[in-house]
């Protein structure tokens, strides 16, 4: 049961940052159901009514606004990327800090000023 409920929030927690990036590619009717269901947590009736379709028309909505980010995140692969970035600059640090004693004062503060670059990178709205 407890690796349900985990599998349900890393879905949940993948597709939203799925829709920080992509959201806007997706429709305004898939839109407003994704942003209504997902992240208001608003039932499927409620969202039918809000915008107005039926309720088979809602899980319609989100079913095509969940495999549409998916597929652009395979082509496109920025998640991907920004994952990639955090473990790079997560390993970065982690190798400075094993080898801070046998570095000069000159190397290390450039790398701190590009690991703080990265931070910056990772740390803006998608």
């Amino acid at each position: 049961m407890a690796d349900k409920c985990e599998d349900f929030l890393k879905s949940r927690i993948e597709m939203s940052l799925l829709y920080d990036i992509y959201g806007g590619l997706l429709t305004d009717k898939q839109r407003k159901a994704f942003e209504l269901h997902e992240m208001s947590d608003w039932s499927l009736s409620e969202v039918a009514d809000a915008i107005e379709v039926s309720r088979q028309g809602v899980f319609e909505l989100l079913q095509r606004a969940r495999k549409r980010l998916v597929e652009i995140e395979e082509v496109v692969g920025f998640k991907r990327t920004l994952v990639a970035l955090e473990e790079y600059k997560k390993n970065l640090e982690k190798l400075l800090d094993q080898h801070e004693k046998e570095l000069s004062e000159e190397f290390k503060s450039k790398m701190s000023e590009l690991l703080s670059e990265l931070r910056k990178i990772g740390d803006q709205d998608v």
